[in-house]
């Protein structure tokens, strides 16, 4: 006899639309109908159907609804995939702006406005939009130097999604660990 997530998972469609959730957690309708070239409407009603059997969950970023798996298939009590925070910060890494901003700020203890726009091809209206959204969200804060810079608040949960989803390289993940074994010694 076939499991309900089995039953639920059995029109290919579905399957596949849940089978990219769970390999990439934050994305928005859009871009799931992109990767998998679905029309929207397909996507949407296939991804509500996934809701509403709690093998997805989704939450709003501000401006985009945002999938996320719900838990280990068939295990649907156990512990959510992602936490709250977790989702907020993929959230962020989805996007082009943020996620460069991050991948900045991840090489450093903190940075200025000035050396993130260097690095970070925006204007400064754009950079300074995308930095507040953070902050609010508790993902960057200002540090106490003199030159009230810009940092990661939780550098470690950052670089553990970023290298899980492969929004890193190798390469920066084994900087980020360099960069923070000389700060916090």
């Amino acid at each position: 006899m076939a499991s309900k997530d089995e039953d639920i998972l059995a029109v290919q469609t579905r399957k596949d639309l849940y089978d990219f959730v769970r390999r990439n957690p934050g994305f928005h309708l859009r871009e799931l109908a992109r990767a998998l070239s679905l029309s929207i409407t397909l996507a949407d009603y296939h991804l509500r159907f996934l809701e509403r059997h709690d093998l997805i969950t989704s939450s709003m970023d501000g401006e985009y609804k945002r999938f996320y798996p719900r838990s280990t298939p068939g295990l649907a009590d156990s512990r959510p995939a992602l936490t709250e925070a977790d989702r907020q910060i993929l959230g962020f890494l989805r996007q082009p702006v943020p996620l460069r901003v991050m991948n900045f700020l991840m090489e450093r203890e903190d940075a200025t406005h000035k050396s993130i726009l260097e690095q970070v091809p925006v204007s400064p209206s754009t950079l300074s939009h995308h930095l507040k959204k953070m902050q609010a969200a508790g993902i960057i804060d200002r540090a106490e130097s003199k030159d009230r810079g810009y940092r990661i608040r939780n550098p470690k949960s950052v670089a553990r999604l970023m290298a899980t989803y492969e929004l890193a390289s190798s390469d920066q993940v084994d900087t980020f660990i360099r960069v923070w074994g000389e700060f916090r010694l």
